[in-house]
């Protein structure tokens, strides 16, 4: 079974957007590892417009593209939450998810650097290393992000591919972020570990109905995680490989409240 997003968009703030989510299902079975986003809508093209095809931002130091969203609400130097989309997916389109999942927080969410059909990927699984290399690569583009925050406190959130990313960057960064939260996903490799007293808190969020990544993927990722000395959550809900909305309360809640701390 196929699960994909439908996306209902509400009224357009500067930087801000309110959105309904709603998720369909098709009869087909997956032809891909990963469901397609739909294609960017090609009208309205506004930086404030949920699907604006992201770009490079006036911090021109940074690597790759994105689209920031900053709601009137959220504290000047509050934490800033970075999404990472799923492949094939868009970071407008993903976005839809933000003002759900962390309403008064600051969001940057990057693309993905390698082109997949009309979109993008973070890392091709067909690669010769499983897309080892890639990763790594992904790694390095989101550490930039992270600490041009300066001090300030991060989150991850990432869904499929975005989730692999933000797992491994967890493990390999664990100083660098405060709150990692990994929806449909897990591990790629087991991730070498520095030393570090920091331990940011993770929360892995699978369906068990997930045909596209199964859910043992997240349980062996706990497991792994914890033998390397990080300590993990996992939620697992009874739906498929999507962003649940039932759970959407209970993830919101986690992530606001380790970003408190």
């Amino acid at each position: 079974m196929e699960v994909r997003y439908k996306i209902v968009v509400g009224a357009v703030a500067v930087g801000v957007v309110a959105t309904g989510v709603a998720l369909w299902r098709t009869d087909d079975p997956p032809a891909v590892a990963e469901p397609v986003a739909p294609p960017r809508p090609m009208a309205d093209q506004t930086a404030s417009a949920p699907d604006a095809a992201p770009a490079p931002n006036a911090e021109k130091r940074l690597p790759g593209a994105w689209v920031d969203q900053n709601p009137p609400q959220a504290a000047a130097n509050g934490p800033l939450v970075i999404g990472l989309h799923g492949r094939g997916d868009t970071p407008g389109n993903f976005g839809q998810v933000a003002p759900k999942l962390a309403p008064r927080l600051h969001w940057r969410l990057i693309e993905a650097p390698l082109p997949w059909r009309e979109n993008t990927q973070w890392f091709r699984m067909d690669a010769p290393d499983s897309g080892k290399a890639d990763l790594q690569a992904a790694e390095q583009l989101v550490a930039a992000h992270v600490q041009s925050a300066r001090g300030r406190k991060v989150g991850l959130v990432g869904f499929s591919q975005g989730c692999f990313v933000a797992a491994h960057f967890a493990a390999t960064h664990p100083q660098d972020v405060h709150a990692v939260l990994c929806i449909g996903g897990g591990l790629v490799f087991s991730p070498e570990v520095p030393q570090s007293s920091a331990k940011p808190a993770i929360l892995f969020v699978h369906g068990l109905q997930d045909n596209v990544v199964p859910a043992a993927r997240s349980r062996n990722a706990k497991q792994v995680l914890e033998n390397l000395g990080l300590p993990c959550e996992l939620l697992e809900h009874g739906e498929a490989h999507v962003i649940p909305e039932a759970e959407l309360g209970r993830m919101r809640g986690w992530l606001e409240s380790k970003l408190a701390q």
